[in-house]
């Protein structure tokens, strides 16, 4: 078997900060983000969103 030297083999290194390593977000995408409002929105959202499946998942026992 032979001996590969260092310089020979390429290190794999997952987290870089390599600008090659991500795709930059677009305009609409950083406006979502740092708007407060459309936050607020989504808050609200994905609250009631639980609230409702959270509702179903419990009501089913008080009926019997």
């Amino acid at each position: 078997m032979e001996n590969k030297k260092d310089d020979d083999l390429m290190e794999y290194v997952p987290y870089t900060t390599d600008s090659r390593s991500f795709i930059a977000p677009t305009k609409y995408t950083l406006f979502t983000r740092l708007f407060i409002p459309w936050q607020l929105i989504k808050f609200a959202h994905y609250n009631i969103k639980m609230l409702r499946i959270l509702s179903k998942g419990h009501g089913r026992f008080m009926d019997e």
